[in-house]
């Protein structure tokens, strides 16, 4: 095993203490308003979800700044950071995101040092950037040497966990079902772009639309 597997598995691990397992990915949502009353469904809203938002965007985040940790271009991690906070519209969606992000760095503290990510907490304790998830976990990835295509699968990996995980709570689904699904979408996880991001983009209205309604609901299982 490579030294960076180990790593890779225990950020992907819903035992790592980031906060992502009180996270739906909006699928609460969903649920609620109908939209999702079974497997199939779940592994509909699932595939678009990655095709809409997950690729275009959080992976596309998380490969811009683990080639600025890199070079050390701190800017350009800044920069994206900054990028990816103002595209969540859904205020929800963006504390959830960037109190994830700050307990994972907090957690990197006491597992590995780095200059990269010691700059990078210190800018988001003094409030100049938010510190979203999805570059706290390319910080995270670099420090532990982990490659990017790898980083890519373990967040599209735990993302579809996530989901998996609130179907089953929210009995959408049976937990045999789940890793059902989590086999079917294999595929999709692997198959990661073959090119670098040369934007990045989101285009998931009815699932913002939906999360805006979860903010305002008086009782809600997950965060998000």
């Amino acid at each position: 095993m490579n030294d960076y597997e180990f790593h890779m598995m225990q950020l992907a691990d819903s035992f790592f203490p980031s906060g992502t397992f009180g996270l739906s990915g909006g699928l609460e949502s969903f649920v609620k308003s109908g939209r999702v009353k079974n497997r199939a469904q779940v592994i509909r809203l699932v595939r678009q979800q990655l095709k809409f938002q997950l690729l275009p965007c959080d992976c596309a985040v998380l490969s811009v700044a683990m080639n600025a940790a890199r070079l050390g271009d701190f800017d350009r991690i800044v920069e994206v950071d900054n990028r990816y906070y103002s595209m969540k519209l859904v205020r929800e969606v963006r504390t959830a995101s960037t109190r994830t992000g700050k307990q994972l760095l907090h957690s990197l503290a006491d597992m590995k040092n780095g200059t990269v990510a010691k700059k990078f907490r210190t800018a988001i304790a003094k409030g100049k950037i938010p510190g979203t998830y999805p570059v706290c976990l390319a910080i995270a990835a670099y420090s532990f040497r982990i490659p990017k295509v790898s980083a890519v699968r373990m967040m599209l990996y735990s993302y579809c966990v996530s989901i998996v995980g609130s179907a089953i709570r929210l009995g959408v689904i049976s937990h045999i079902e789940g890793q059902k699904i989590l086999t079917e979408l294999a595929q999709d996880v692997n198959s990661r772009p073959s090119r670098e991001p040369s934007e990045i983009w989101q285009l998931n209205p009815l699932a913002e639309i939906l999360q805006m309604q979860h903010e305002q609901d008086e009782f809600r299982m997950f965060i998000t």
